[in-house]
């Protein structure tokens, strides 16, 4: 089983009963308060990444990915092709160990300068390859998209509109632009509906929708967490709505129950093989 972005909105609608219209417009925001839930609490690899980077010579940063959060291991490859890991430390043991950033050498240190920056010492004495492994946010299930087929389409369309429909009242990001009747949009909260117009922002096109297409994009989170998924936005759902608090705790509950399952996946199967600590035993009974 799994949900897409459509789909989950369907069950919380369905689960609460509750089609009230501020409501369903805040289901983007349960849903990414749930991810959000999912990712401090348990140690997923779905939430590590790798990116290639380079070190510049006489440079003592290091640009910062736009997704990082928090760090695993800096390496780089050095002239004879071995890899190096450097060690993490506070920037201000950095700057001590090296004040002056002119003198250069093979990168034994790094830290978070800034949001934006690592700073290295000693200050990379040639240009070196790197690998950054880090902890990341991935992209919400709240940025699916689908495509809307359009006719009477006046003006061009482009990837940095917002289109907003003339009788639903919905808006959502363009993604990208296809072809001339085409539109690959972010999901809105609620749906836009067939035979409205739509009109962008800030190209002043405009156009019918004639379809809709399927939602069919899904996140890991919800292709392999959904009972963390449904009853975490539930929850949240449930707080918005000022709900029952025995169904409340129900909600609650079930959530902890999923999220004691992600840790033993995240936290335990995912770091271990069976050759090396042999298989779960229970006793006979």
């Amino acid at each position: 089983m799994s949900f897409t972005y459509t789909q989950l909105k369907t069950a919380i609608e369905q689960y609460t009963e509750n089609n009230e219209t501020s409501f369903i417009a805040n289901f983007p925001v349960f849903i990414r308060l749930t991810e959000e839930r999912i990712l401090k609490n348990v140690q997923l690899n779905v939430f590590r990444k790798n990116v290639a980077g380079a070190m510049s010579a006489s440079n003592k940063y290091l640009s910062v990915p736009s997704d990082f959060l928090a760090p695993f291991s800096l390496s780089y490859t050095d002239g004879d092709s071995e890899i190096n890991f450097v060690d993490l430390k506070d920037p201000e043991f950095i700057q001590s160990y090296n004040p002056n950033p002119a003198t250069t050498g093979a990168p034994r240190y790094y830290g978070q300068y800034d949001l934006d920056n690592f700073i290295l010492a000693p200050t990379p004495d040639s240009s070196y390859n790197s690998e950054l492994h880090y902890f990341y946010r991935p992209e919400s299930l709240t940025e699916s998209s689908y495509t809307l087929t359009l006719t009477s389409v006046t003006g061009t369309f482009t990837a940095n509109d917002t289109i907003t429909g003339g009788t639903s009242g919905e808006s959502s990001g363009v993604d990208s632009v296809p072809s001339s009747t085409s539109l690959i949009v972010v999901i809105p909260s609620s749906n836009y509906t067939v035979g409205e117009t739509i009109t962008a922002s800030p190209s002043g096109a405009t156009a019918t929708v004639s379809a809709i297409g399927a939602d069919t994009t899904v996140t890991w989170l919800s292709e392999n967490a959904e009972m963390a998924m449904l009853y975490g936005s539930l929850s949240e759902a449930y707080l918005y709505m000022k709900g029952d608090p025995q169904m409340m705790q129900q909600y609650t509950q079930r959530f902890g129950e999923a999220i004691g399952r992600l840790k033993n996946l995240g936290e335990a199967q995912e770091v271990t093989d069976d050759y090396r600590t042999g298989q779960i035993i229970r006793t006979k009974t």
